[in-house]
């Protein structure tokens, strides 16, 4: 007979069944754990089988207390866990910053100087009179023809000479003082020559060509145009310039020009900043005429 001990030295069912589940569960970790070591292992390191046994455990107990000595108690054998080998840490990749090329500025092309002018001051030119016209030559009259020789007259007889008178001597003259005698010569040289013709009055506003004239302060420089020099344009241009008794530039105008209307117009307004020193005659001033010549050289 089979006798059911209610004591409390045997394991109940349901504490049976918690081991068996908390064993199933350890095994259940530990497979999961050496299949996800397997995947990272190389294929030289391949993890060995582990063996799990199921014991059934019966419902009924026999209260045989020998016999359950007797029984060797089950020894639970714990797989061997291989130790995990972790693989070696991949090397993080950290990008490298590609420095930023540098825009280099474009290279500014450095400004061609200009040449300067300086300006080359010419002597004033002298007024040149105006030559004088040759006179025409008388043309040569026709030769006339030559007149018949006319003929011999006959010769008159001499008349007899009358004989001459004696001249009566000169009765002398009382003597005169040289100064007496000065001034009759001179009344009588004054009365042989012939009267002057009376001067003709002198215009003052007629102005007087001058060949040099004088200047207040410095001489006039024209500003060379900065087109001009581009484009190599030189030349001389004589300014003629109209002065007052004042000193004052009344009038200009291109006497000689320079080919360049640049050249002609910088010269021109030049001549008209001048100041000049007024022309006397015998202290008194007249209008004047003067030719300024302007260089312009490279």
């Amino acid at each position: 007979m089979l006798f059911h001990s209610t004591g409390s030295a045997q394991p109940t069912y349901g504490v049976k069944l918690l081991a068996v589940a908390g064993m199933l569960g350890v095994h259940a970790v530990l497979a999961a754990t050496i299949w996800l070591s397997s995947e990272q292992q190389s294929e030289l390191s391949l993890p060995e089988a582990t063996t799990i046994q199921y014991v059934e455990i019966s419902d009924e107990v026999v209260d045989t207390a020998p016999a359950q000595e007797a029984a060797e108690p089950v020894e639970e054998i714990e797989p061997e866990v291989e130790p995990q080998i972790e693989p070696p840490p991949e090397p993080e990749w950290t990008p490298t910053e590609m420095p930023e090329p540098e825009i280099m500025p474009e290279p500014v092309p450095e400004p061609i100087p200009e040449p300067e002018w300086t300006p080359t001051e010419m002597p004033e030119p002298e007024m040149l009179l105006p030559e004088p016209k040759p006179k025409p030559e008388p043309e040569p009259e026709a030769e006339a023809e030559p007149k018949p020789k006319p003929k011999p007259k006959p010769k008159p007889k001499p008349k007899p000479k009358p004989r001459p008178k004696p001249e009566p001597k000169p009765t002398p003259k009382p003597d005169l003082p040289k100064a007496e005698q000065t001034t009759q010569a001179s009344g009588q040289a004054s009365e042989k020559a012939p009267p002057k013709a009376p001067q003709a009055p002198v215009d003052p506003d007629r102005p007087r060509v001058v060949g040099q004239v004088d200047y207040e302060g410095r001489r006039p420089v024209p500003e060379y145009p900065r087109a001009s020099v581009r484009r190599g344009e030189t030349g001389r241009v004589v300014v003629r310039v109209l002065i007052s008794p004042q000193g004052r530039v009344q009038e200009v105008s291109v006497q000689r020009s320079s080919g360049y209307s640049r050249l002609d117009n910088a010269a021109l307004e030049a001549a008209r900043k001048a100041r000049f020193r007024p022309y006397t005659e015998n202290g008194v001033a007249y209008p004047a005429l003067a030719d300024i010549p302007f260089e312009f050289v490279l």
